[in-house]
């Protein structure tokens, strides 16, 4: 690896990014759900008027990608979508039963680990981290 490469910001918050989906993905494989598909019932959970737009605009990624992941959401039985009674061009995203369990199934799994992410780190330093990660944000 390049030294300039090593030493890129962008490139570590990438690697390590990486490293924690996969160990998120590992631990939910027996769910047959992966951490963005399960991000993604935690934001439809929290919202009971939810949209495509909304879904889009917290995670960050572009409709189209929204679109597949919710229709994969959809073909595993997470999800279904109703129509908007007052504007018909936009859908209302709602959980299934089997979303609900899934969620209550995985909860303490992604609690535990979340722990453990931040065991070796002391609350200031939490919170420096997320200033950090902030400021770099707010460039892009």
């Amino acid at each position: 690896m390049t030294e300039e490469l090593n030493k890129s910001i962008g490139f570590k918050i990438n690697q390590i990014a990486s490293k924690i989906n996969q160990q998120f993905n590992y631990i939910l494989q027996d769910y047959n759900i992966a951490l963005e598909q399960r991000v993604t019932l935690e934001i439809i959970s929290a919202d009971k008027n939810i949209t495509q737009t909304k879904i889009s605009t917290i995670l960050g990624k572009d409709k189209t990608t929204i679109c597949r992941a919710l229709n994969s959401l959809e073909k595993k039985g997470f999800i279904i979508k109703e129509e908007n009674k007052e504007d018909k061009r936009v859908n209302i995203i709602k959980l299934t039963q089997k979303a609900y369990k899934v969620l209550k199934d995985t909860e303490d799994i992604i609690q535990n680990y979340r722990n453990v992410l931040s065991s070796n780190l002391k609350e200031e330093e939490i919170t420096t981290l997320f200033k950090i990660l902030e400021k770099i944000s707010i460039k892009i």
